[in-house]
């Protein structure tokens, strides 16, 4: 089996700066061993080559001297039981390279090449990527007994290092390509509703899969159990996400980032893995300042809880690096895992829910729904399992109690594959009315759909009271953002009425708001498809009322009556239940993830929360035998009604995991 299946990593990545080309070799490998890492990524060509590099089109870091970087970490990685991944970063070239290969470059809307800092950005078709970068690739691995190979800033990109945008690249190989493909003329807008544009997509895709396909085939011919990585899941074994932070984007912060980059791929390949790196830095132009240290912990534990190894980055190297203070966090965390190995990387996550995350291209809606509704089973504390749109198939469906479909595009692929499953589905949104679709509408028993409308001041009515028991005391929810009337077949339920727009001011004339007939929810006469065409997600991950949240939960209730977990109370605690193979050390694995520090922008101490209920249940051929922590090492007690067990917990620190021992008959 290659290395990287094991899921095991604790991966520690310096992105070293030029000048670091000289740093003490053993300094760092001692710092490694500290943290308890077994894989070093670190900067190797591309932009800077970390090595003396015999090619003319290669830029050598000045401060490499004689030496050789890479081939003595490489040697020492391996000496002391590291992996050693090399980084490369074929998105730009030195200045003094473009100079005598302009046509190499990148060029903007009005044909000017952006040169940052004295590198100059490449284009993916042209010289430098397509060809001399292979060429870069097969020195080191001629070279170097490399474990992998990462790729960073891989693909098409049209904004600088300060967000200044420089639009659709119009290089001459670009023009060429495009108009040899597909007869047209490159696109010079990003229109998302432009044939051409929609067509220039699909072109992106394919010369990014073309170029990956000619790297994996060169990497894997020096030997299969040479990992290759970057931000795409195409042609790689590893696929790399992050969970960073930067400062000009608009609070609160997403508290489960590392958990959904997670899910979102063990939960939909099976035969690649995933490297989240925690980023340590508050954004790109202020790398020396690290985040808080509880947010990294958070990072850290929900690598761990949701089955995948860790990865932690810092700009340059720890000798003079100047923000030190989570380093002590990532020893506790990288060492808590070493001691553990043996339960970790090898279970997957129970799925009393799938929820598919729209793709390929979603649009800001449409993540933002799929974030909130995310939101809203962590909160409940449901298990669920994520699955990409753009990957599903059949076969993920096949255990779980329900789907939920987030705002997504109603393709024929997806079609299909619900039309012939028996699972209920939730589906919100009003995506699927840019394509009408006729199974669509027979699948919710709609007989007709009216178009999109904007639902500015409106508000929903939360009836029938019976399909939202915890709105009892509610009558109306604000509405806000696209909607779409939906007309429910004889014995389907129409719910969710929109309630019109009245006069809100001056007080006095607050008034006007009636029924309006016209219904935004469907559902079909056994209950087992629900349709809701309002962005219930958006709304709660946009505003956090309550009010959108119970909306879906409720009905998502109706269906999972009796999930594999139940936790009393307590949003702030994020709750993954994974469960192992019948060859595995134990039967299932339990996280508790302390959120209670979090308050929407800063990461404190977690609080601690004592006395916690929680319930589990299992199938009725399986008995615990055993339940024990392994951040305490101690036993758990618990009780036993028919099949459900209960367990009364205290979560004293960031996060608490235990393992279950079952027999079953």
């Amino acid at each position: 089996m290659e290395w990287w299946k094991r899921n095991n990593q604790r991966l520690i990545q310096t992105n070293l700066r030029s000048s670091d080309a000289s740093l003490d070799r053993q300094v760092l490998i001692e710092q490694l061993k500290v943290l308890n890492a077994n894989v070093l990524l670190m900067n190797t060509g591309g932009l800077v080559s970390f090595y003396p590099t015999e090619l003319p089109f290669h830029y050598r870091s000045p401060s490499l001297g004689s030496g050789d970087l890479i081939g003595d970490m490489v040697h020492l990685c391996h000496e002391h039981n590291i992996r050693f991944l090399a980084r490369f970063d074929f998105s730009k070239i030195h200045e003094s390279i473009y100079a005598e290969h302009p046509d190499w470059a990148y060029r903007s809307l009005d044909n000017k090449s952006v040169n940052y800092n004295g590198f100059v950005h490449t284009c993916v078709n042209g010289g430098f990527q397509k060809e001399k970068s292979l060429e870069i690739l097969k020195e080191a691995l001629d070279r170097y007994p490399i474990d992998g190979v990462f790729f960073n800033m891989f693909g098409y990109f049209t904004r600088d290092y300060s967000h200044n945008y420089h639009g659709i690249c119009q290089c001459d190989s670009c023009k060429r390509m495009f108009h040899d493909r597909y007869g047209l003329s490159l696109p010079t807008q990003e229109d998302p509703n432009d044939p051409v544009f929609i067509t220039y997509q699909q072109f992106k895709l394919e010369t990014v899969h073309e170029m990956m396909d000619n790297i994996r085939n060169l990497v894997k011919s020096y030997g299969e159990n040479i990992a290759v990585s970057t931000y795409t899941d195409d042609c790689v074994d590893i696929i790399k996400k992050e969970s960073n932070t930067e400062i000009h984007r608009p609070y609160p912060l997403w508290e489960y980032s590392a958990s959904e980059n997670i899910q979102s791929v063990e939960g939909t390949w099976d035969e690649k893995t995933i490297s989240n790196v925690c980023i340590n830095a508050i954004g790109i132009d202020y790398r020396f300042q690290g985040v808080p240290t509880p947010q990294v912990e958070i990072r850290l534990i929900q690598a761990l809880a949701n089955g995948s190894g860790m990865d932690f980055c810092i700009i340059g190297v720890f000798k003079e690096y100047p923000d030190r203070k989570s380093l002590k966090a990532v020893e506790k965390i990288y060492s808590y895992h070493a001691e553990n190995e043996q339960y970790y990387g090898n279970f997957s996550i129970f799925e009393d829910v799938i929820l598919i995350k729209p793709g390929p291209h979603p649009t800001s809606l449409q993540l933002d729904e799929y974030l909130g509704l995310y939101r809203m089973l962590k909160e409940a504390h449901l298990s669920f399992r994520v699955v990409e749109q753009a990957a599903i198939k059949p076969h993920h469906l096949k255990r779980c109690k329900l789907i939920i479909c987030p705002d997504l595009s109603n393709t024929c692929t997806l079609m299909d594959i619900l039309s012939t499953s028996k699972k209920p589905i939730i589906w919100t949104g009003s995506t699927w009315k840019q394509t009408p679709n006729h199974d669509f509408n027979a699948l919710f028993s709609i007989g007709f759909a009216g178009e999109v409308e904007d639902s500015r001041w409106s508000y929903i009515r939360n009836y029938p009271l019976d399909l939202f028991p915890s709105l009892s005391d509610t009558d109306w929810t604000m509405l806000d953002g696209p909607i779409v009337e939906l007309k429910v077949l004889d014995g389907s339920i129409g719910c969710m009425e929109q309630m019109t727009v009245g006069t809100f001011g001056p007080p006095e004339m607050c008034q006007g708001n009636i029924r309006s007939g016209k219904y935004l929810g469907a559902i079909t006469p056994d209950g087992k498809r629900q349709l809701f065409s309002i962005g219930l997600g958006k709304l709660y991950k946009r505003y956090g009322y309550p009010e959108h949240k119970y909306l879906i939960l409720d009905r998502i209730k109706s269906i999972v009556q009796n999930p594999v977990i139940e936790l009393e109370s307590n949003e702030q605690i994020e709750v993954v239940f994974g469960v192992y193979s019948e060859d595995e050390p134990a039967s299932y694995i339990l996280h508790l993830i302390n959120l209670a520090g979090f308050n929407g922008s800063t990461f404190f101490k977690s609080q601690n929360l004592r006395s916690l209920l929680l319930r589990i249940r299992l199938r009725d051929d399986e008995t615990i035998v055993s339940v024990e922590s392994l951040v305490s090492k101690q036993n758990v007690a618990y009780s036993k009604d028919k099949s459900t067990y209960s367990l009364n917990l205290d979560l004293v620190d960031s996060f608490e995991a235990i393992v279950i021992h079952c027999t079953r008959k």
